[in-house]
Order: C-alpha cells, then sequence, then structure tokens
C-alpha cells in the first residue's frame, strides 16, 4: 500500500511540472501563465503524389531512356510525378521494387506462370534531366534536389521515370525488347520520400 502512496505521489509531481496554461485567481493582484513552443523539427513534412501505373505493350512509344546503348530510344513508358517538401528542401526517394534478379540487380516482373521479366527504372529531375540514376537493388536511392513546398505548386511534375524492359538473352542485355510469348508480367515499385 505504502509503494502505491508513493507511486501516486510521483505521477501526481510529474503531472503537475507538465507545460499547461495557468489562470490567475480572483484577488487583489492575479498572475496566469502560458507555456511558447517552437517546434523545429515536427513541421517538415514530404508527399509523394502523381504516380500513374506504367503499361508498357507493342503501342508504347520510343522513350530516350539511360540503357546499356545510351541515347538509343527503346520502347517504354516515361510520366512525370511530384515530390513535395513543406521546406522546399531536397528529398531523398528510396525506391524499392518487390522482386529483382540475382544476375542484374535490376527490378523484375513476373508472370501467372511465374515466368519472369526484368526491366529498367531510371529517374531524374525534371529541372536536371539526364535520366542518370537508374534504380537497382544496389542504388535505390534518388535525390531530388529541391522539392515543391506545396502540392499546388506541382503542375507538370518535378520528377520523371521512365521504364523499358530490359532482360537477359543468352547473358547479353536486350533493351526495350517485350517477349512474344504472350504473358503479362506484374511488378510493384514503392516510392518512399524522406527529408534530406
Amino acid at each position: 500500500m505504502k509503494t502505491h502512496r508513493i507511486l501516486a505521489a510521483l505521477i501526481g509531481i510529474a503531472c503537475s511540472s507538465a507545460f499547461a496554461a495557468q489562470q490567475g485567481t480572483l484577488g487583489a493582484t492575479s498572475t496566469g501563465s502560458f507555456t511558447n513552443t517552437f517546434n523545429a523539427t515536427g513541421l517538415r513534412q514530404v508527399q509523394v503524389l502523381g504516380l500513374f501505373d506504367a503499361t508498357v505493350s507493342i503501342d508504347s512509344g520510343m522513350i530516350n531512356a539511360f540503357t546499356s546503348s545510351p541515347g538509343t530510344p527503346v520502347q517504354g513508358v516515361a510520366d512525370n510525378f511530384c515530390v513535395v517538401d513543406t521546406y522546399g528542401g531536397a528529398v531523398g526517394l528510396t525506391v524499392t521494387a518487390n522482386e529483382y534478379s540475382a544476375t542484374t540487380l535490376r527490378p523484375v516482373a513476373r508472370a501467372a506462370s511465374g515466368s519472369i521479366l526484368g526491366y529498367q527504372l531510371s529517374m531524374e529531375s525534371v529541372a536536371n534531366p539526364g535520366f542518370n540514376t537508374v534504380m537497382d537493388s544496389t542504388l535505390p536511392t534518388q535525390i531530388v534536389p529541391n522539392g515543391f513546398s506545396d502540392a499546388s505548386q506541382c503542375g507538370g511534375g518535378n520528377m520523371r521515370k521512365a521504364i523499358h524492359a530490359m532482360d537477359l538473352d543468352g547473358g547479353v542485355i536486350i533493351d526495350g525488347l517485350l517477349p512474344t510469348n504472350g504473358n503479362v508480367y506484374f511488378s510493384q515499385v514503392t516510392i518512399t520520400a524522406t527529408p534530406n
């Protein structure tokens, strides 16, 4: 019982020392107090938006992406998305696919039959184009130099992603060629943004 009273007393002391506005009492003089809090660490927020699913097919257009033959257009899909940082600063993007090739370290898409298709995902800043960052299991991070500070600024986006098939054919990387086996392949990609 004595232990419970001591614990209750300690809890009471801890609660009474918490910062809270104190109201003055009625009298010849009255004193009240309030607390100012400056939370410099909790206000910065980031957001990824404007993402679209990508479907690469024989009807897809040609894109210029960082490939095994730089500058050679390949059949694929490229589109923009937006990264917001309420401070307007640099943002790190960690990009992960649900499955990677042990041979090429690039992401792979899997068909219902179990067969896989390798592909390349590359990203660039719209303000600084070049598709110079190819995402694979060893290099999952891309830095956005300056995120927009508000979603209303996104417009056409500030990041661009390009996706095309990139598979092994007898050990040789073949860019942009889709297999003719009639399979449909799926892959899930996750982008996580953190203030840099």
